[in-house]
């Protein structure tokens, strides 16, 4: 069996297309239509199933693609055992929620491409933890980076990198950035900034905080984007409810007071996933690795 059939084939499921998986292998479209009906006649099985102009995996294609995903993994790592290791190419997919793609990605991507420059890396915003799981689960990404609680989660693998906390922030000149300590009834009295509402408590552990606060809590602003919601509490809009990594220079700089707020316990935890399913690829240990370095796993 030709390993470089079985490459082409688990292009094709991630593009959905042969025309796209012969554009990024630089082959011909002829070239991979025959490496497909190589393998579908030395298997004797139908791959794809061709409706129209789209193109679907069968459920045998399906049972292949896991397989062949552990056939290039334990290939790379025969190939690696000869003679010094090749410098580190291809793709490398993640995605992450909008507020980390902010904070905390851009000097673990900066650091990763110094010492891997050939690989490629795309980042997909991700709204929530359960759009992050969303796009593992359909092979949309490798990995994926999110705040949430430690509960363990079927068919995703969690490395838990750092707790976290989320705080109420607002601008130096509203009056409540002027006292020692605020509590919850008069955090309710001002215009609260909260990002996607929806999913909003989703990630709380407390179950008495949680309670407290969507009772307590009517927000003023549902900001979906919490970079947005940050902006909006430094003009002095509102009070905001935000992770604690994401405001931490705007902390420092003067823009924005942490305020002290006894009654919220609202701690999460940054964590790294990916799904059990998933071969992990070179690009995605050689991440894996950095991201432990960093958080001293």
């Amino acid at each position: 069996m030709e390993l470089r059939n079985l490459i082409t084939f688990l292009k094709i499921v991630e593009t959905g297309s042969f025309s796209k998986a012969a554009e990024q292998l630089r082959y011909s479209q002829s070239t991979v239509t025959v490496q497909i009906q190589q393998l579908e006649e030395e298997l004797q099985v139908q791959l794809f199933d061709r409706i129209g102009k789209k193109v679907y995996v069968t459920e045998k294609g399906r049972e292949l693609e896991y397989h062949a995903q552990k056939m290039i993994e334990l290939s790379q790592k025969i190939t690696a055992i000869g003679g010094e290791e090749q410098e580190l190419q291809g793709t490398l997919r993640i995605a992450a929620l909008d507020s980390l793609i902010t904070s905390v990605l851009p000097s673990v991507l900066r650091e990763f491409h110094a010492r891997h420059p050939k690989v490629d890396i795309i980042v997909k915003t991700a709204d929530t933890v359960f759009d992050a799981e969303r796009h593992l689960s359909q092979n949309e990404v490798d990995l994926a980076i999110v705040t949430h609680d430690k509960r363990s989660t079927k068919h995703f693998i969690k490395t838990i990198l750092k707790e976290t906390q989320f705080v109420f922030t607002a601008a130096p000149s509203r009056s409540l950035s002027q006292k020692k300590t605020v509590s919850l009834a008069e955090i309710a009295e001002n215009d609260v900034i909260i990002t996607n509402q929806q999913f909003y408590f989703s990630d709380m552990s407390n179950e008495d905080t949680k309670k407290t606060l969507e009772y307590i809590i009517k927000p003023r602003f549902d900001i979906w984007n919490p970079i947005g919601a940050m902006e909006l509490a430094k003009q002095g809009c509102g009070i905001a409810l935000l992770p604690h990594y994401l405001i931490q220079d705007a902390v420092e700089k003067g823009e924005l007071c942490v305020l002290n707020v006894p009654e919220l316990n609202f701690t999460v935890w940054l964590q790294m996933l990916h799904h059990e399913q998933k071969a992990i690829t070179p690009q995605m240990s050689a991440f894996c690795k950095l991201i432990k370095e960093i958080y001293h796993i």
